[in-house]
């Protein structure tokens, strides 16, 4: 992800990404967002509802939750986290349905694609025709 999209998304969302440069024994954050453009409104969104949940929680249980890697994986949003409830799991399966049908290198309807790299593309963007099943993948 470009950097200025990763500086806005840990900007606007401080709770959620209060370790985003913390050194690697800490936290998978400090590689950053580890997928393409087209996928950050779909972060965006889910910053904001995780966000929200972190803010609505007593000050002193607010640092326990934080993004510890954001990253593509078999063709979908991976979004991981220190620690979770049943209202952020849910966002995330969420998002990570999303991305299965989101371009992400433009945001635009995609499909998973094959050909190596396992990745959800538009046809523009791919520039072929191997659309994969998701139901096929691990």
């Amino acid at each position: 992800m470009k950097a200025e999209l990763d500086a806005a998304l840990v900007r606007d969302f401080p709770l959620l990404y209060g370790n985003r440069h913390a050194p690697m024994q800490a936290s998978c954050m400090c590689w950053g967002f580890e997928c393409g453009d087209g996928w950050e409104p779909l972060i965006r969104e889910l910053s904001a509802k995780i966000e929200t949940i972190i803010a609505a929680m007593p000050v002193e249980e607010q640092p326990n939750f934080r993004a510890s890697q954001v990253k593509e994986k078999f063709g979908t949003l991976r979004f991981y986290m220190s620690m979770g409830n049943d209202a952020i799991w849910a966002a995330i399966d969420e998002a990570d349905a999303k991305s299965a049908v989101t371009c992400e290198d433009c945001g635009k309807p995609g499909s998973v694609r094959g050909g190596g790299w396992i990745k959800v593309q538009c046809d523009a963007c791919h520039g072929g025709s191997d659309v994969l099943d998701p139901a096929d993948l691990p």
